[in-house]
């Protein structure tokens, strides 16, 4: 191959590679952060919010971020400041209720978390997902992460 086409086929791949890194870095249209902080809160039961405590108080950051990421799924930036908010004394808050995304008060869960899990059981995560949305005002994407959490 002559020297200009192995140039094209380096000029293509560069640009390929800057495509890729500018679709990666974009943050995605429409998420908000209290959907993100609503929906980490859905898989942290008792004993994780235990677990997180002990290893803050070990003064173990890292760890306690770790845990809380794989309990609730939540980004690592989210996760952060969720676990920097527990080190400041700010409690978590309760796995009973949640404020809805409309801010008319508190959801109960203690209804709901059971009803999502027997409809994923059911094979019916779609209508999991609908209930949640319509209960919580989650988005579309927030919601499926959630049934797939539980």
């Amino acid at each position: 191959m002559p020297t200009w086409g192995w140039f094209i086929v380096a000029l293509v791949l560069v640009d390929a590679a800057v495509l890729a890194a500018w679709l990666l870095a974009r943050k995605k249209p429409g998420t908000s952060p209290a959907g993100s902080h609503t929906i980490g809160l859905v898989g942290l039961d008792e004993g994780a919010r235990a677990d997180i405590h002990r290893l803050l108080a070990a003064n173990k950051k890292i760890q306690a971020i770790k845990v809380f990421r794989q309990r609730t799924g939540a980004g690592l930036l989210d996760a952060k400041n969720a676990i920097e908010s527990v080190q400041r004394g700010e409690p978590f808050p309760s796995s009973a209720t949640i404020v809805d995304a409309a801010h008319s008060g508190p959801t109960p869960w203690d209804d709901l978390i059971p009803r999502l899990q027997s409809l994923k059981s059911e094979g019916k995560a779609i209508s999991a997902i609908k209930l949640l949305r319509d209960r919580t005002g989650l988005s579309l994407s927030d919601a499926k992460n959630a049934v797939d959490l539980l």
